[in-house]
């Protein structure tokens, strides 16, 4: 009777058991790849630039291919890449240099913006003025201080910025050149049937990933050129600095609109003071990002690639944590990536559908 009866026991003890070891591995292996991934950031985020870009140019290279021969054709797009990537960094860096120079013009400005505000709002709201009080630090003070603060660590992104936009056109030579090799690779390691089942695989995810990504790029590319008109038609001081800063928050959703549409525009108006021009800039590019939000990007990625606003958040805030600014922008990318992988594997096929927004 004992005996009978202590089985249930002992297997609900090792099933605890177990579960807490399950637990446990899990939780160091997190741990572990959170360490790695932090030490190993100057590393990986140029890898996986490199990785992104040679999804974007995987089909031009199969084409230049059949024309010329696979040396040339490599070099061609990784050198006209590497350059690019570079000259777009460097053009960055002396924006934002020139933008340091015109600190002190803007916190004048600044200063001057928030008092004609402040007296405004005064004049309405009495009881704002009190609540400040007369001791208050004046709000041009602080927005001053604030802008000095992150264009000097916007200086200092984009000197970093020019050392890994090197590093990962080297990186994308060498992808662009091993994806070639891969099939005959994998036929030559697997059994005939086993390898065609792993090339189709491999087919699937890659022609996916590149529809999104190529989709993301060009449609960040065409808002960053209306944005850039946009600008210049207007006056707007650093036109070039905001398109490309609008093109790399189209790959952060939510957040990435609100900055690339609050900068300029708020440049702007220190630029401009409360005046038509900063009004009708303010307006015409709002109407931009309204209408490509709502038209263009859908039109181009579609509603297959969606992931749930949950995990958007989730993983905007765990690589922002690993990798700060540079890992947001790699955030959504890399989970779409990783969402589209693991919907063409039957193992981890309902993963996938739970990071799905549909």
């Amino acid at each position: 009777m004992t005996d009978s009866a202590g089985h249930p026991a002992l297997r609900s003890r090792w099933a605890n058991a177990e579960t807490l070891r399950v637990a446990s591995n899990w939780v160091i292996i997190l741990a572990g790849s959170w360490w790695i991934l932090g030490q190993l950031a100057s590393v990986m985020r140029p890898l996986l630039l490199a990785v992104f870009l040679g999804y974007v140019l995987m089909p031009y290279y199969s084409r230049l291919r059949g024309k010329v021969a696979a040396p040339v054709a490599l070099s061609v797009l990784a050198g006209l890449t590497t350059v690019v990537l570079i000259g777009v960094a460097v053009a960055m860096y002396a924006s934002l240099l020139g933008l340091k120079d015109d600190l002190p013009e803007l916190k004048r400005s600044a200063s001057t913006t928030a008092k004609l505000a402040t007296d405004f709002v005064t004049a309405y709201l009495p009881s704002y003025a009190a609540e400040r009080g007369p001791d208050s630090r004046p709000i041009g003070n602080q927005v001053g201080e604030f802008m000095t603060t992150a264009i000097l660590q916007g200086v200092n992104v984009a000197a970093g910025g020019l050392l890994e936009a090197a590093t990962a056109g080297l990186y994308l030579l060498f992808i662009m050149l091993e994806s070639a090799r891969f099939p005959k690779r994998v036929r030559t390691a697997y059994p005939f049937e086993r390898a065609e089942e792993i090339l189709d695989i491999a087919g699937a995810i890659n022609s996916a990933i590149i529809s999104f990504i190529r989709a993301k790029v060009f449609s960040g590319l065409i808002l960053a050129a209306i944005v850039w008109f946009i600008l210049g038609l207007g006056g707007v001081k650093f036109s070039f600095l905001w398109a490309m800063l609008t093109f790399l928050c189209n790959f952060i959703p939510y957040i990435g609109s609100v900055i690339s549409y609050g900068l300029p525009t708020g440049f702007a108006l220190l630029q401009f003071q409360f005046g038509w021009n900063f009004g009708i800039v303010a307006v015409v590019l709002l109407a931009a990002h309204v209408i490509c939000a709502t038209t263009l990007e859908p039109m181009l990625i579609g509603r297959a690639v969606g992931l749930s606003p949950l995990v958007v958040l989730a993983a905007l805030s765990v690589w922002g944590l690993v990798w700060g600014l540079p890992g947001m922008f790699l955030a959504v990318p890399l989970t779409v990536v990783a969402k589209i992988v693991f919907e063409h594997i039957e193992v981890t096929r309902p993963i996938g559908r739970l990071l799905s927004g549909d």
